[in-house]
């Protein structure tokens, strides 16, 4: 009995954590691990055809070689990348007759999935995670779960199990609350 999703937080969203996931059947759905610098270009910022190949550069100039091996090598039109404003910004390395992009599938992975986090369908799928996180958050501050003064499996887990029964009879209580309230009573304060 295994999930067909996972939501977990970049921690987990590893690309081996990722790849390890899809050989088990199991959609990962987790930011990548990392940052992007946001002053450089990253190879997340090339375009990209429906099959992963890279088929232009930021500015829009298409690749006039292109060899894939165990790193892919992408070479641009040395004129062109000469004029480039931003070229010291780019991950391209001069060569004798081009400019190469040079990345691994693994690279690649990630700038697709940094992409793909960009998006709103992305971001749609992630947001569950945030109210579960919430929700643990409340349940530690509220109760201080993390410093149990007992010990003993079977008394940590009855008072964990009382203290979560604490955290639903503060929401029961909310929301009771918020129905015996007139209405239009928060909207101005």
């Amino acid at each position: 009995m295994k999930p067909k999703k996972l939501t977990a937080d970049s921690l987990y969203g590893s690309d081996d954590n990722s790849e390890r996931a899809k050989q088990h059947g199991v959609e990962l759905i987790a930011p990548t691990m990392g940052s992007a610098d946001k002053d450089k270009v990253s190879l997340a910022d090339f375009q990209f055809s429906e099959k992963g190949y890279v088929v232009a550069c930021p500015r829009g100039n298409a690749p006039a070689k292109v060899k894939k091996g165990k790193r892919a090598s992408i070479g641009f039109v040395s004129q062109n990348c000469q004029n480039c404003p931003n070229l010291s910004n780019y991950p391209v390395k001069k060569g004798k007759k081009y400019y190469y992009l040079r990345f691994t599938d693994k690279e690649m992975r990630i700038a697709r999935r940094r992409i793909y986090e960009q998006s709103d369908q992305f971001k749609d799928r992630y947001r569950w995670r945030a109210g579960v996180e919430a929700t643990i958050s409340e349940y530690d501050r509220r109760t201080g779960v993390k410093q149990l003064r007992v010990r003993g499996l079977k008394a940590v887990k009855f008072c964990a199990i009382l203290k979560a029964l604490g955290v639903n009879i503060f929401k029961a209580t909310a929301v009771r609350v918020a129905a015996m309230m007139p209405s239009g009573a928060f909207c101005e304060a």
